[in-house]
């Protein structure tokens, strides 16, 4: 009986990395982080770009490039040169050993390479392949350019529908939202494309693109902006309809977050957690027709309320109330969440120079595991370069030829 557990449900199955950045290697960390052989392919002088981004907005520290290192742990990384006639041949041989690839090079500038599906199911019939670009695999902009924040963030709408009125500015993207976010759904599709091949035999090409990834986090609004008149700013202005489904600014200018769908079930209650019953009998918001019609008022009422003490204050007066509501939690509190630490969302590893630093794991946890037993730093730029391609059965009279040449490193 197969005796795999969560942290080794990949465990045997072997994926060839040629990506960059956070998109497509954010589904190799996941993928990794339950067991696969993950092996990142770098050119061999400068390696992934997002080794050495300076973005200069804190995200850097003295002695790890936490970035690199969220989506890159548990690789492996070879440094092959693409370009060159026997580093193609070196990388076909790895293809051959492999059950996935995964990219984020443009199908034009991959197709330059020679390493099309066509062309890598020659030598490896039953790989799947999966790709992740800017706007998808059809149409007239299949080659277009495209992070995170253009194509996920702006193009698929998030800039504007998040934008307050009043606002000119669209609202700018945090750092790589659209990228973990296409990285789940490219991740997913290679499990579905795994459990197919299992099945069938027959290997799948797996599409993803950050547009794609918009279109269905997005979706509740999007279908319904086929509707007359439905426009997401013209949905903001009506909000104080729902004066239950708000936010709360407290004493202390923390904010509580209320989110009672049902408008008559918490009504009471609420009243007499707040200490102000009068509402319930206040002819204006006596039924949930008049709170909705009244909403203004209502909001008005209850952000007076909610001003009076601090979010601590009104936390231990929820906190044993099973209700829907929660505080609005900066970045760094979602650090320190307890739960999200009794769910073991957070690992630590110890970087190259021994420097330990923590990192966020992926979103699922299977049989209990949310990650690898023993989760490792993400690699050297070709720091197993030796180790694979010994594997691959190449001797050391032709390591030492390639390396001289310049094709590994």
């Amino acid at each position: 009986m197969n005796q795999q557990t969560g942290s080794d449900v990949f465990a045997g199955i072997r994926v060839v990395e040629l990506a960059q950045f956070v998109f497509v290697p954010g589904a190799g960390a996941i993928l990794a982080d339950f067991g696969a052989e993950v092996i990142k392919v770098e050119e061999p002088r400068t390696g992934d770009p997002y080794r050495t981004l300076q973005i200069n907005d804190g995200r850097q520290t003295a002695s790890a490039n936490l970035a690199m290192e969220q989506n890159n742990r548990n690789k492996k990384s070879v440094a092959i040169d693409l370009k060159s006639e026997s580093g193609r041949e070196l990388f076909f041989e790895l293809i051959e050993s492999a059950d996935i690839f995964i990219t984020s090079i443009r199908p034009k500038a991959i197709e330059k390479l020679g390493l099309g599906i066509d062309e890598l199911r020659k030598r490896n019939p039953k790989l799947i392949y999966a790709r992740g670009n800017a706007l998808g695999f059809k149409g007239e902009q299949v080659d277009r350019p495209g992070y995170d924040a253009s194509c996920f963030w702006a193009r698929g709408g998030f800039a504007d529908a998040l934008r307050p009125i009043g606002h000119e500015q669209p609202i700018d993207a945090r750092p790589a939202v659209g990228d973990h976010a296409g990285a789940a759904n490219i991740a997913m599709g290679l499990s579905m494309a795994l459990y197919k091949r299992e099945r069938t035999g027959e290997p799948s090409v797996v599409d993803v693109s950050l547009m794609s990834s918009a279109l269905w986090i997005a979706s509740a609004d999007v279908v319904l902006a086929g509707q007359p008149h439905y426009d997401t700013q013209t949905s903001k202005a009506n909000v104080l309809r729902q004066p239950l489904v708000r936010s709360y600014r407290c004493s202390d200018d923390k904010w509580l977050q209320l989110m009672f769908l049902d408008p008559t079930r918490y009504w009471a209650e609420l009243c007499q957690r707040l200490g102000h019953t009068e509402l319930m009998d206040d002819p204006l918001f006596s039924t949930a027709g008049e709170r909705s019609a009244n909403g203004p008022a209502l909001y008005a009422a209850l952000s007076k309320i909610f001003a009076q003490h601090p979010r601590d204050h009104w936390q231990l007066a929820f906190s044993d109330w099973d209700a829907p509501w929660e505080p609005v939690q900066s970045i760094s509190d979602v650090s320190r969440d307890p739960e999200a630490r009794a769910n073991d969302h957070f690992f630590d590893i110890q970087v190259s120079d021994g420097t330990k630093v923590e990192l966020v794991t992926g979103p699922v946890t299977i049989d209990g595991s949310t990650m690898a037993v023993s989760p490792r730093r993400a690699p050297e730029m070709g720091e197993h370069t030796e180790e694979i391609l010994t594997g691959l059965g190449v001797d050391a009279g032709r390591f030492a030829q390639l390396k001289q040449e310049g094709v590994i490193a």
